[in-house]
């Protein structure tokens, strides 16, 4: 069952699946709950990153304009909103 994002961002062509492919299957679009160091903020996802060590990285873009963190590792994120579609009945 392929899973629904908040806010439609590109995909560069990529299939749904190969966007979800972290161990808390965040995509872009996904709004995220961020500790960074202590600090908790809100963030929508823009873009997975697969470092050579095999890690992701997540480019956020913050909903606090307060916040300065572009970037945050799966293991940084605490929670993860997605809009889940229903079949139709």
């Amino acid at each position: 069952m392929d899973q629904g994002t908040l806010i439609d961002v590109p995909s560069d062509g990529l299939p749904p699946a190969a966007r979800r492919t972290t161990s808390k299957h965040i995509g872009a679009g996904d709004i995220v709950l961020v500790d960074k160091k202590g600090r908790r903020f809100h963030a929508l996802v823009t873009q997975l990153d697969q470092l050579e060590s095999g890690r992701f990285e997540l480019a956020v873009a913050p909903l606090d304009s307060r916040i300065s963190w572009r970037t945050a590792s799966v293991r940084e994120v605490v929670d993860v909103w997605r809009k889940v579609r229903r079949p139709a009945a």
